[in-house]
C-alpha cells in the first residue's frame, strides 16, 4: 500500500510539474519585455505548483495570522524542505537557498528560471553579492523568505538567527515580517521529526520518498502580527528569533 501510494503520488507530482513548467516556457518571453510582470507570472505558478503539491502530498496547511503580500521580507525558521512548500503556497515567495540546490539535475534549473536566489555558505564575501540580489527582488515587487537559523534544525527548538543577510532590509529600512513553522503526522503514523525533519545525512529523494509512502502531514505556519524594524541588523535578528521562537513548537 505505502509503495503505490508513493508510485501514484510522484507520477502525479512529476505530470503537474511538466506541465507548470510548460506553462513557464510559453510565458518566458515576457522576461524580454517587462521583468516585473515576468515576476508575477512567476509567482503564481510557485504558488500552483505548491498547492499542488501539497494536495498530492497530502499536506495540509493551517495558516494563522495576517498573510502579508509582496513585495515583502521575511524570516522564518527551518524545518524541512516542505518549509517553501507552505510559505509559497501562501505567499508566492522566493528564497535564499544554498548553492549546491543550483547544480541539482532538473531542480536546480527549475529553481533558476523562478529567480530562487543561491548563496555560497562557505564563503562570507558572497553575502554582498546576494544582499544586491535580495534588494533587486523586492524592488521588482517580489517576496523574499529567507531562513535566518541558515540551516535545518532538529525541531527542538529554534537556533540562534544569523544576522548578515538582514542587512537589505535594514538598508532599505523595510519592515521585516515573520513566521513560525510547525508539523505533526496523523495518527499511526511516525512522528514528524522522522517523516518532515530533514537535518539527519540522507539523501533528498530518499527522504522525500519516505514522506510520499505515508498518508500525510499537518503543516502550521503562524505568521507575525505585525513586522519588526530596527537600524541594526545585530539588534534586529535576536527580536526576530524571540518572535519566531514564542510561536514554536518542538517536532515530536
Amino acid at each position: 500500500m505505502q509503495f503505490t501510494r508513493m508510485a501514484a503520488r510522484s507520477t502525479l507530482i512529476i505530470l503537474m510539474t511538466f506541465a507548470i513548467f510548460g506553462l513557464r516556457l510559453l510565458f518566458w518571453p515576457t522576461s524580454l519585455f517587462s521583468e516585473p510582470v515576468d515576476r508575477r507570472l512567476r509567482r503564481a505558478f510557485l504558488m500552483a505548483w505548491n498547492r499542488g503539491f501539497a494536495r498530492i502530498a497530502n499536506v495540509r496547511i493551517i495558516a494563522e495570522g495576517p498573510v502579508p503580500r509582496p513585495p515583502f521580507f521575511l524570516v522564518a525558521n527551518h524545518l524541512s524542505y516542505l518549509d517553501m512548500v507552505v510559505l509559497t503556497s501562501q505567499t508566492g515567495c522566493i528564497y535564499v537557498a544554498r548553492g549546491d540546490v543550483e547544480h541539482w539535475p532538473v531542480v536546480g534549473f527549475l529553481s533558476k528560471s523562478m529567480y530562487v536566489i543561491f548563496i555560497d555558505r562557505k564563503s562570507g564575501r558572497d553575502t554582498v553579492r546576494v544582499n544586491r540580489l535580495i534588494s533587486h527582488a523586492i524592488e521588482m515587487g517580489d517576496a523574499v523568505a529567507m531562513f535566518a537559523e541558515s540551516r535545518i534544525s532538529a525541531g527542538k527548538d529554534v537556533e540562534p538567527f544569523k544576522s548578515a543577510l538582514i542587512e537589505p532590509a535594514v538598508a532599505a529600512k523595510l519592515p521585516v515580517y515573520y513566521a513560525t513553522l510547525g508539523y505533526e503526522t496523523l495518527p499511526g503514523d511516525p512522528p514528524a521529526s522522522e517523516i518532515v525533519g530533514w537535518w539527519r545525512p540522507e539523501s533528498f529523494l530518499y527522504h522525500l520518498g519516505r514522506l510520499l509512502r505515508h498518508r500525510g502531514v499537518i503543516a502550521r505556519v503562524r505568521f507575525g502580527d505585525e513586522p519588526l524594524c530596527g537600524d541594526d541588523r545585530k539588534e534586529l535578528a535576536p527580536r526576530l528569533h524571540a518572535a519566531v521562537r514564542a510561536n514554536f513548537t518542538p517536532l515530536k
